[in-house]
């Protein structure tokens, strides 16, 4: 079984892989895990923020971010969300859901096969 994770398309949209409706900036789209499991995660709490000058090589900036049960659930949310339960990267704190906390954004995909919520549906729909 292939997995995905899930994610918000950033500024100039992309195409679906599956039907190939355009997509815009913001919405949520799925990518198979494989294009993106080397990407490692940064989170940090108030207290671990580094400075702009100590980011770890890779983070292009720290954007806030909330703890939430389930990604992608208030379509209202603007920003980043982190899966309660994840932990900070440097002290092992805890977050706990509606927590603040940073980010560190990484390069991701730049280019590879995104899909719209309807054709991931229908993709893991068939595996199962």
């Amino acid at each position: 079984m292939r997995e995905f994770v899930s994610g918000k398309l950033v500024s100039g949209g992309g195409i679906c892989e599956g039907c190939g409706k355009r997509m815009h900036g913001g919405e949520k789209v799925f990518a198979l895990a494989v294009e993106v499991d080397d990407i490692q995660e940064y989170l940090y709490c108030q207290e671990c923020r580094p400075d702009e000058g100590d980011l770890p090589g890779g983070v292009l900036s720290l954007e806030p971010a909330q703890a939430v049960d389930e990604l992608g659930l208030d379509e209202r949310r603007m920003g980043f969300e982190v899966v309660a339960g994840s932990s900070c990267t440097r002290c092992g704190h805890y977050f706990d859901v509606d927590e603040w906390l940073f980010v560190g954004v990484v390069e991701g995909l730049s280019s590879g096969a995104v899909y719209c919520n309807e054709c991931y549906e229908s993709e893991v729909g068939q595996e199962e």
